[in-house]
């Protein structure tokens, strides 16, 4: 969006980010393999913030609340506001206290390094509204298209839930650090990867969800088809559309030596999902208790295989 309009401002949570310093970042964008400085500006409080035209919502579920309270003493709850949050719950949420909400459904990789510079590796951008007849829909869907393929979409709940059956690889591209082991026992982590993702549509269809085709994510039929045929005739296409990916966030977050991740956000809301629905999600379930006991204890990456055993041993398969 910066890059569009040169006008962005941040609101930067912690005092000591360089960018408060800088007043600039530093952004390699899809096609550029150089970093490019781009000047803007960057508070460390709303008090004395001029109002903008939309506010962009770009931080982790668990800080939702505290974030969406910050914005509405600053300026209101009739202002903009887009969401570029994954998970499910913060639609309600955010349409509930702000009616003029916009959602981001991101199919689009990027990666920071440093606190003021990123890596835009390159996708696509599903856009919707609370209210569908938004004027702020159409201006924002004008910018970003002028940099990224990007598409309007009906309803925002059908394409979350979609992007969320994505999601549920991240935990368990964790456990295995795939973004530092990225050719490590392949067949067995696409096998994984597939199971769960269909285990994914089984419960967002039996919950009357309706498919939302974004470019970069993959179609219910392709998902289908990598749990159902040899693993050596899909294994090319797997590889292919991980050797496009980065670091996933729930990764990033643990990289930064914290322990809060959205698991429960995306993982645990869909374990709740599936026990309204009543579809049995073995491989969902398990990843879940695994991952929580990973994470309380040294977080060191386990083989595809290691997993696939705990996997087994947990669930019984």
């Amino acid at each position: 969006m910066h890059s569009g309009t040169n006008q962005t401002s941040f609101l930067v949570r912690s005092e000591d980010n360089e960018l408060l310093k800088t007043q600039a970042f530093q952004c390699s964008l899809p096609g550029d393999k150089n970093f490019r400085v781009y000047t803007c500006k960057a508070y460390s409080s709303l008090e004395k913030v001029d109002r903008p035209d939309l506010v962009v919502i770009g931080v982790k579920n668990y800080s939702l609340s505290t974030v969406m309270d910050t914005i509405e003493k600053a300026f209101g709850t009739d202002i903009p506001v887009m969401s570029v949050l994954n998970g499910v719950s913060h639609i309600n949420l955010i349409s509930d206290r702000f009616p003029n909400a916009l959602f981001a459904t991101i199919a689009f990789n990027a990666y920071r390094t440093t606190p003021k510079s990123a890596v835009a590796v390159g996708g696509t951008i599903g856009l919707s509204a609370s209210n569908p007849n938004s004027k702020t829909l159409q201006e924002v869907h004008k910018i970003l298209k002028r940099k990224i393929s990007v598409s309007i979409i009906e309803n925002p709940m059908d394409a979350a839930h979609c992007k969320l059956v994505f999601n549920l690889g991240n935990a368990l591209f964790t456990i295995v650090g795939f973004h530092d082991n990225r050719n490590r026992e392949l067949p067995i982590l696409q096998k994984l990867t597939a199971i769960i993702m269909w285990e994914g549509v089984q419960v967002i269809k039996k919950h009357g969800v309706k498919e939302v085709r974004i470019s970069g994510m993959p179609s219910w039929i392709f998902l289908w088809l990598s749990k159902t045929l040899p693993t050596s005739w899909v294994l090319p296409m797997f590889i292919k559309k991980t050797e496009a990916s980065s670091i996933n966030s729930m990764a990033q977050d643990l990289a930064t030596g914290s322990n809060q991740t959205e698991l429960e956000e995306i993982n645990g809301y869909f374990l709740e999902l599936a026990n309204k629905v009543n579809v049995e999600v073995p491989y969902n379930s398990a990843v879940y208790a695994i991952f929580k006991e990973w994470v309380g204890s040294s977080s060191q990456p386990l083989k595809p295989s290691e997993l696939l055993a705990r996997i087994n041993s947990f669930s019984n398969l």
